[in-house]
């Protein structure tokens, strides 16, 4: 049978008991502290690494706004010169028809009296208004033709329906004409050609020489 020895804890015991626990705590202190320094300096780094990532990520932002600014910019500058190459053409191509219309006073085989370039009008009580590029009158006949840059098949649409049906209310002095339509332009969609040819439209293309016109099969609205 094991007997443990009895420790007698003198006074000279407990102090050097003491003093190892104040060692030990003093050694668990600055170990702690050290921790402790140690996770501020990885929190600092830290913080500064997400610093230099965010300020690059705003430089990198506003890098990218501003090339998109400046495209924007680019894109708006090149749509506006298209749409002003596009409207220039289209005065060229309406003034070369007016030249050559006025030059014969003749459309699809009729013989006109009078023509006239953007003729428009409002009536404030119906409001309505309308232009018309070129018109040509006789006694019993109007010949209206659209003039475009590019003539597309929506051109036709509106032509036969809107247009037309504007200028009727819109010129009641002619209400007892008979209408001949045509449009003219330098390009012309596939699906526009056929459209105006299957509704009886005179087809009118602008060369860099001269104005064609297709007449056949037009009719009369």
């Amino acid at each position: 049978m094991y007997i443990m020895e009895e420790i007698k804890y003198t006074p000279e015991i407990i102090l050097q008991m003491f003093a190892e626990t104040d060692e030990k705590i003093k050694e668990v202190s600055e170990q702690i502290k050290k921790n402790s320094d140690a996770a501020d300096r990885r929190s600092a780094e830290t913080d500064k690494q997400i610093k230099e990532v965010s300020e690059q990520i705003k430089k990198n932002s506003d890098a990218a706004d501003k090339r998109s600014a400046e495209t924007d910019k680019k894109i708006k500058e090149l749509t506006r010169n298209i749409g002003g190459i596009a409207e220039g053409n289209g005065k060229m191509a309406e003034q070369m028809i007016y030249n050559s219309l006025e030059r014969d006073m003749k459309f699809a085989g009729i013989e006109f009296y009078y023509i006239e370039r953007n003729k428009k009008r409002k009536i404030k009580l119906l409001n309505l208004e309308g232009e018309y590029d070129i018109v040509l009158t006789n006694g019993d006949t109007i010949g209206i033709i659209e003039t475009k840059y590019q003539v597309r098949k929506k051109d036709i649409l509106k032509l036969i329906t809107t247009q037309l049906e504007n200028f009727r209310k819109l010129f009641k002095e002619y209400e007892n004409y008979n209408i001949i339509l045509g449009v003219g332009g330098i390009f012309f969609d596939a699906e526009a050609e056929k459209e105006a040819k299957a509704k009886g439209i005179a087809v009118i293309k602008v060369t860099t020489e001269n104005v064609e016109y297709f007449t056949e099969g037009i009719r009369i609205y």
